[in-house]
């Protein structure tokens, strides 16, 4: 089974490398970056698909079909996701989705049964139709750190992730004989879906929460161990010992070191 984190991470990785390349990789390219995952061809089909064209988000067709889509309404920039979205390119990708036609429900029934029964050529139409969404429900998780455009991207990569797990699997939707699928099986695959891109944002978001207060917490401690070399000095007439700072301070000998070599080489340099 391929490992979830170390897959999204790879694929993000290939996609910098392809939208920095002047020249479009090469399906054996993207290949030898994914060589060591146990990928299916189909799988494989899909990454090609979501490499060779990144920013062909709008399907060509009349945007007036009528129809009711899954995707929402074409998203208003909250104030939030204002202040985030800073990228012009993003702001472009916005703008185009207007142009993806709505398909009715029972175009994306008929959609999704494919999908069920084996056909990945449908993937494509299929994430074309959960873009705008995806933007809608990024809105909900961006915050100061996590960026709008960065959230959306790993909606993307997460609803990849999902279809490829939806791939054949009609039995688990209990699709009769002839494909069919019912309401409330579409709602239930939708939701999974919608799980899946959730969950990646949520991951997304908390690695970079994450790190946020890892940096906090040396500030802290930096700041921390500054104050009470102060305090020391002034008692004791004297730099204090590395020993004296972990009594004061009740951070490790080690960690003292570690942080006063760091702020002597920032003074340095």
């Amino acid at each position: 089974m391929v490992d979830k984190t170390t897959f999204m991470e790879t694929l993000r990785s290939v996609q910098q490398i392809a939208q920095a390349s002047p020249e479009a990789m090469t399906k054996e390219e993207i290949r030898s970056y994914f060589q060591d995952m146990d990928l299916s061809e189909e799988q494989q089909e899909m990454i090609y698909q979501f490499l060779l064209t990144p920013q062909d988000a709008a399907a060509e067709g009349d945007a007036g079909q009528a129809g009711e889509s899954i995707a929402s309404p074409e998203p208003k920039a909250s104030p939030k996701a204002g202040k985030q979205t800073r990228n012009p390119h993003f702001q472009m990708y916005v703008r185009e989705l207007s142009a993806i036609p709505a398909l009715t429900a029972e175009q994306q029934n008929l959609l999704y049964q494919r999908l069920l029964s084996g056909d990945q050529s449908v993937t494509e139409e299929i994430s074309h139709q959960w873009l705008k969404k995806i933007i809608c429900i990024a809105e909900g998780y961006a915050t100061p750190r996590a960026y709008l455009e960065d959230l959306v991207q790993e909606g993307n990569i997460s609803l990849l992730l999902g279809l490829g797990q939806l791939l054949g699997k009609a039995s688990d939707y209990e699709a009769d004989g002839a494909g069919s699928l019912g309401k409330e099986q579409q709602k239930r695959l939708e939701e999974y879906l919608e799980a899946y891109i959730r969950g990646g944002m949520e991951s997304y978001r908390g690695g970079v929460e994450g790190e946020a207060d890892s940096e906090n917490a040396i500030l802290a401690k930096v700041s921390l161990i500054h104050e009470a070399r102060k305090a020391l000095a002034e008692e004791n007439g004297t730099d204090p010992t590395i020993q004296e700072l972990c009594e004061y301070t009740r951070i490790s000998p080690q960690e003292i070191v570690d942080i006063l070599d760091l702020h002597e080489k920032a003074r340095k340099g």
